[in-house]
């Protein structure tokens, strides 16, 4: 076969009557043939010309179109939704001539002059939807767009895939890396503060409960030795007045008994008979004094009725050898107080002699 003006994608092979009869087309399904006769008219040839056609309508030639799956790979420059930044865009593209006819007559030389502007109209509106962070989203959004679609295009030319894969240029790489960490230290930061907030929550809710139970513990504390002291002062009193019963009802028995049993208690008892006496006479005392105020008796009749009764009174208010001498101060006083009484009565002068109404 002889071909003149023979291209990449399509041939010219001038045709004689006798390789007119001869000519059959391609087989292989990668090659198309087109008649052209002396009109100029195409004619697609999928079979061999007949009788009629080899002899009334011969054909002056015939192209030899390539249409077989052809593949390119394109580098493009996309912009972003900033506009300050760019995609780099690497482009995997399957085309092939799906119309002989037309890329004859449109003089078809090469694919890529008919479907890199469409690609790279149609990327750039798609692509400008997207920030240059989002370069992923981008990349998935226009992948779906192309998956099993078939574009036709000027030329005869149809589209049959195109993959896509994008990245962020140098200076917007550098800012997202920038804008990533800043992002993941924040969140450090964060995490750390939230964690040490916590920490200090649960440090504030243990000193609180720490603190309610040493207060509760010492409210505990301080009730028990109230109650204890209750207790105590009642036990006391208890046994004051069982000491001071036994002895105003004269049970020495009891008493004696009791001290017994209770040797410690020895001081005390003493202590309330020494009480028990001095109290006797400040009554007998106290009376005496009321009768003097009123005249109705003098000094010397005090004097007559306590002298006889001063050695008894001291001798009862003195202390057994068994009691400290520290009891005989509260009633040093008293047990002295007869003869001082006496001594008052000799110095003061009858008040019988001074009064001339005296009978």
């Amino acid at each position: 076969m002889t071909t003149d003006n023979q291209t990449s994608l399509i041939a010219y092979q001038t045709m004689t009557r006798a390789l007119w009869r001869q000519f059959r087309p391609m087989a292989d399904g990668h090659t198309a043939a087109v008649s052209v006769d002396s009109r100029g008219q195409l004619v697609l040839m999928n079979r061999r010309p007949s009788a009629s056609e080899s002899y009334y309508r011969p054909a002056s030639g015939v192209y030899w179109v390539d249409v077989a799956v052809q593949y390119a790979r394109l580098q493009l420059e996309l912009p972003t939704a900033e506009g300050v930044f760019a995609f780099h865009a690497a482009i995997d593209v399957a085309w092939r001539i799906s119309d002989p006819v037309q890329a004859i007559k449109d003089r078809l030389s090469e694919g890529e002059a008919v479907y890199r502007p469409f690609l790279e109209r149609k990327l750039r509106d798609m692509s400008q939807e997207f920030e240059v962070d989002r370069f992923a989203d981008a990349e998935r959004h226009i992948n779906t767009y192309f998956t099993d679609r078939t574009v036709d295009l000027p030329s005869g030319v149809a589209l049959l895939r195109c993959m896509v894969t994008l990245a962020p240029e140098e200076s917007a790489r550098n800012h997202i890396q920038e804008r990533t960490f800043d992002r993941r230290r924040t969140e450090r930061r964060n995490a750390e503060h939230t964690a040490h907030l916590h920490g200090a929550e649960l440090q504030r809710d243990w000193n609180a409960a720490a603190h309610g139970l040493a207060m509760q513990s010492a409210k505990q504390g301080q009730d028990i030795a109230a109650l204890e002291q209750r207790h105590s002062a009642e036990l006391e009193q208890q046994r004051i007045l069982h000491y001071t019963k036994a002895l105003q009802s004269g049970g020495v028995g009891i008493l004696a008994l009791q001290l017994a049993s209770n040797p410690a208690d020895v001081s005390e008892v003493v202590q309330i008979m020494l009480r028990q006496k001095q109290l006797d006479f400040e009554g007998a005392r106290g009376v005496l004094d009321a009768l003097m105020e009123q005249r109705l008796i003098t000094r010397r009749d005090v004097q007559d009725i306590l002298a006889p009764t001063s050695k008894v009174i001291a001798d009862r208010l003195s202390p057994a050898p068994t009691v400290a001498p520290a009891y005989h101060e509260p009633f040093s006083e008293l047990a002295a107080s007869p003869a001082t009484t006496a001594e008052e009565a000799e110095k003061i002068e009858d008040p019988d002699e001074d009064d001339p109404d005296h009978d």
